[in-house]
């Protein structure tokens, strides 16, 4: 299967600097990449605790600090 997307200025020129770096052999090689990398980091939604992350957000909301993202996921 073929899918043609148009991609925006930034991103486009990302991908061109890539390719120009030899990181990539082509704009396709370089975004096909990056969509696996994003794939290996996806977010299972299924192990997060949407009660814990609640009352997390809602701590640091009263403490005005971060929560780390490792903190999030189980």
């Amino acid at each position: 299967m073929t899918i043609t997307v148009t991609l925006k200025d930034e991103v486009a020129q990302i991908v061109e600097r890539q390719v120009a770096e030899g990181r990539y052999p082509d704009a396709e090689s370089a975004v096909a990449a990056a969509l696996m990398l994003l794939d290996d980091f996806a977010i299972n939604w299924d192990d997060v605790d949407a009660d814990a992350v609640r009352r997390m957000i809602a701590d640091s909301d009263a403490e005005g600090g971060e929560i780390p993202f490792k903190d999030v996921a189980n």
